[in-house]
This record gives structure tokens, sequence and C-alpha cells, in this order.
């Protein structure tokens, strides 16, 4: 679990700054920085283990898309908060790695993985939220964002990849 705990390592000090970045109302492309630098490592990386992929295990690909769609949010974040796109699009995005982060989540689940299961479920829940913020146009979540963000961005990876890379994930 080594390449997934610096990927999270990374996710948590991106969530983090960004839910910190909210609250302060701080100007948006002071984090893009962050999330660029988190975005290229996971996406890079995850070029690398798809060159790497064993072809007949389809778990692998599964591990790598779900590596692509967590690097991918974070170079959309960036590419956002210094281009200052239409968020919709971003919010539409997230509705799509909310259910496949709910797959995952259920998948984990059911085969045992639970602590991945839980990290999961607190993933698809922050994509949902972008999704019902940014697309639906829910504008009350905008003040829970910044606190789920945060949260998650010490919870469910920054925590979790530490112990990963310590050798202690459960």
């Amino acid at each position: 679990m080594g390449w997934l705990g610096v990927c999270l390592l990374f996710v948590g000090i991106a969530l983090f700054c960004n839910g910190v970045a909210a609250i302060v109302k701080m100007d948006a492309k002071t984090t893009a920085f962050i999330n660029l630098v988190t975005g290229t490592i996971i996406v890079v990386g995850n070029f690398i283990s798809l060159a790497k992929a064993d072809f007949i295990d389809t778990l692998a690909y599964n591990n790598i898309a779900a590596g692509f769609l967590f690097g991918f949010t974070y170079l959309f974040i960036a590419a956002n908060f210094i281009f200052k796109l239409d968020l919709r699009a971003f919010g539409n995005y997230s509705i799509c790695v909310a259910v496949f982060a709910a797959i995952s989540a259920a998948f984990c689940f059911f085969n045992g993985i639970f602590p991945l299961g839980i990290l999961w479920t607190a993933w698809a829940v922050l994509w949902l939220e972008g999704f019902l913020e940014l697309s639906a146009g829910i504008k009350g979540l905008s003040k829970i964002f910044p606190a789920l963000s945060i949260l998650e961005g010490i919870f469910a990876a920054g925590i979790p990849g530490i112990m990963m890379l310590f050798n202690v994930w459960p």
C-alpha cells in the first residue's frame, strides 16, 4: 500500500489546504499549486502503474482507474482555481466519481475490507457534496465543504496515508 500511502498523503494536504483556504477566504489561486502538484504526482504515478500492470489482474486496473479519478480531481480543481472555469463541469465530474467511490465502498465492505470501505464512503460523500453544491445548485452546502474538506483531509486521507507509509494500516 506504499503508493496509495503517498497519494493519500498528498490528497490529505490538498484537502486540508483547500478547506482552510475556503474558511479564511483565501484567493483560490493560492491553493492551486498544491492541487496541481497532488494531481500531477497521482496521474504520473498511475501512468507508470498502467505501464507495469498485469493484463490478467483486472483489480489492478480498478486501482489505476481510482488513482486517475483522484489525480484528475486535483488537476481539475487546480485548473478551476487558475482559470476560473465554470464549476458546474467539476460538479458533474464529481457525481461520476462519487458513484465509482460508492461502488468501491460496497465492494470493499462485501469483501471484508472494512477500513478501505470506510474511506471510500467518506470520499463518496465529499464528491457527492461537490455535485450537489456545484451542479445541483444547493448553495447551503458551501458552508459545510470547508469543514468536510479539512476533516476528510486529516481522517480519510492524511492519517491513513501516513499509516500506509509506516505499514500499520489495518
